[in-house]
């Protein structure tokens, strides 16, 4: 039996792909035995990870999944691996090949993370754009181009399940981008806070432009004073506390979405507030109002009471459009 076996085992072979040292699999009685590290497929030059795979390609691959960077290919990232292809509708078979590689935004040739060529823009709820949509379409969403709750709560869910923290709750900023792929270049955005105003002001969203408005959301608010809180309200008839804030800001030419909680997400944080910036009570927010400065700030409490001026205490937690 082994004379017969021998003459069919082909010796293992060495690739080099990009500078790196890969062993091929051997043969033997036309069985493909998996290599201890890398495969590599010789036409298309592109390397196979798979569990046991180590080095600095995976790392890259890691990289883009957002787990934890290590350069070993153990059961979180195989998880990670799966948990990808299912989201992007390829076979959940856990193995980095040509096509997880082309959704994760490219094989990297040289073995090293590909350089930028452009600058990650950040995307926030309320944006716009055809960068928007191709977000959309790597979180297998409806791609519609517009950043709503559906794909905040998306972003929100993807940087739970990674742990990706860096660009702050529901941001896509460099660190989420680079978990889905990287960051398509040349495509369009319209940032948050640049459409028109509701009534008043001129619109636009520059920094000096919304610092100027912050007076009139306040002076906006306290025509208000007095309406009784209603669930869900968000006109003088009645406001419940993110409507107060919306229909102030949206009435002196900002934009903001509907809940506390996508305000929150939405708004930059600031430890050094201004009045008319906004107050947000628990992350994700479950209430909020309007700062006005020495501990008070204006809002819509709760049922049974009306909109007011009142003080809160060991809160730190601001919002800003600035």
């Amino acid at each position: 039996m082994t004379a017969k076996v021998g003459p069919v085992l082909t010796p293992r072979s060495t690739v080099v792909v990009g500078g790196v040292a890969l062993g091929t699999a051997a043969i033997v009685g036309g069985v493909a035995l998996s290599a201890p590290a890398m495969a590599a497929t010789s036409s298309a030059r592109v390397v196979v990870l798979k569990v046991g795979s180590s080095g600095s390609l995976v790392k890259i691959a890691q990289q883009r999944l957002g787990v934890t960077a290590d350069g070993d290919f153990g059961p979180r990232t195989l998880m990670a691996v799966k948990t990808f292809q299912g989201r992007h509708g390829l076979a959940t078979d856990g193995i980095v090949g040509p096509l997880t590689w082309a959704k994760l935004g490219g094989f990297p040739s040289t073995g090293t993370a590909p350089a930028p060529t452009c600058t990650v823009k950040v995307v926030r709820y309320g944006a716009s754009g055809s960068l928007v949509a191709a977000l959309q379409s790597r979180l297998g969403v409806t791609a519609d181009g517009d950043f709503g709750p559906h794909t905040l709560s998306s972003v929100q869910s993807f940087q739970s399940r990674y742990g990706i923290t860096a660009d702050g709750r529901g941001v896509v900023g460099r660190a989420t981008w680079g978990a889905l792929g990287g960051m398509p270049c040349g495509l369009s955005l319209t940032p948050p806070g640049t459409t028109a105003p509701v009534s008043g002001g001129s619109g636009g969203g520059s920094s000096t432009t919304t610092t100027a408005k912050l007076s009139q959301v306040i002076s906006i608010a306290k025509q208000y004073l007095g309406v009784p809180y209603v669930y869900g309200g968000s006109t003088p008839a009645g406001f419940d506390c993110s409507g107060l804030t919306q229909y102030a800001y949206s009435h002196a030419g900002l934009t903001l979405p509907r809940t506390a909680a996508a305000q929150q997400a939405y708004m930059r944080s600031t430890s050094s507030p201004l009045p008319g910036d906004l107050v947000f009570f628990g992350s994700p927010a479950y209430h909020v109002g309007i700062y006005l400065g020495n501990g008070q700030m204006i809002a819509a409490p709760y049922p049974g009471a009306v909109v007011r001026i009142q003080t809160y205490i060991n809160v730190s937690n601001f919002g800003t459009l600035r």
